[in-house]
């Protein structure tokens, strides 16, 4: 049977399956879902620094620019202290769980007319059940999760860069690549660091034109991916890792 939706739909509720109780989150989307979540539910957020502890709410987060603004603390060396430091951790629990969070660069910003703290937003975050145990290892390295396209006559190469627990996907791929939202892609090839491959479907919702960091362009596909749950759970896990 295929699907493309898991019944461990979110991270708080995946949480509660794992053994350790601890998950790392490389995906963008799931981290999106997250700090969206701490936003609609004005979840209470902290910060340890020196001397102070910072405490104030996630009032917005933009997916596009990749920001996040948190409102000053009443406490004012405590926006003293945030502001001049590189990088802040945050804490916030909801759902049950535990969110840990870094965000890099905080800045004077606006919200809704109001002075605000404008960061960086994480590009991983870290959950974990209260009563666990933290676990001390090493943090996985960020997997290469290559794949194997084919669209008729045409074969090409992408890379999977994100991936949500219910199927939800990004690929990148060379500029310019002829595909459009709707195309239905059969028996995918996807292989992570030289690994043996899962083959899936894809159905691609969306396609674009995007610049990367380093300047070079590159083709973003916004998509679906269709299989079984056994092999949606081993492309899951390249993106959120149980720690052990």
């Amino acid at each position: 049977m295929f699907c493309s939706i898991m019944t461990m739909h979110d991270i708080a509720t995946r949480l509660g399956n794992t053994t350790t109780g601890q998950l790392l989150v490389r995906s963008g989307i799931e981290i999106e879902r997250v700090l969206k979540s701490l936003v609609d539910n004005s979840t209470p957020l902290s910060a340890r620094l020196p001397d102070v502890i910072f405490l104030s709410r996630l009032v917005s987060f933009d997916p596009i620019e990749r920001l996040v603004t948190v409102d000053y603390s009443d406490h004012k060396p405590a926006n003293t202290a945030l502001l001049a430091m590189k990088s802040v951790t945050f804490m916030a629990n909801q759902y049950g769980a535990q969110f840990a969070f870094a965000c890099s660069k905080p800045r004077h910003g606006m919200h809704m007319g109001q002075p605000a703290i404008r960061m960086n937003a994480p590009a991983i975050l870290l959950a974990a059940e209260p009563r666990h145990n933290r676990v001390r290892g090493q943090v996985p390295g960020e997997a290469n999760v290559e794949c194997d396209l084919r669209m008729g006559l045409i074969a090409f190469k992408a890379k999977l860069v994100d991936m949500s627990t219910d199927g939800r996907a990004f690929l990148l791929g060379d500029p310019a690549i002829p595909m459009c939202g709707g195309t239905e892609l059969k028996r995918v090839q996807i292989r992570s660091n030289g690994g043996d491959p899962i083959e899936v479907d894809i159905r691609v919702e969306q396609v674009l034109q995007a610049v990367l960091p380093n300047g070079a362009r590159a083709t973003r596909i916004g998509c679906r991916i269709i299989t079984d749950k056994e092999r949606l759970e081993k492309l899951i896990r390249f993106f959120v890792i149980e720690l052990r």
